[in-house]
């Protein structure tokens, strides 16, 4: 199963400020993320998988276009 990142946070039952928080940046950097995963380095994704505990390769970090 694929999810989106607003998906496995939500699935995580969190707020964008907790994840945020836990990540140590602000809130408005993850809000971006949500939107533009592509613009996150692969650290901070592996950071993500394992707060939403989910295998890494279970979340769209990039929307490909046809």
């Amino acid at each position: 199963m694929s999810l989106t990142l607003r998906q496995a946070r939500l699935l995580s039952d969190l707020t964008q400020k907790q994840v945020a928080d836990l990540l140590g940046v602000h809130t408005h950097t993850y809000m971006k993320w949500e939107r533009n995963p592509e613009e996150m380095t692969i650290r901070t994704a592996k950071e993500i998988s394992k707060i939403f505990k989910v295998d890494l390769e279970e979340i769209f970090f990039k929307v490909e276009s046809n």
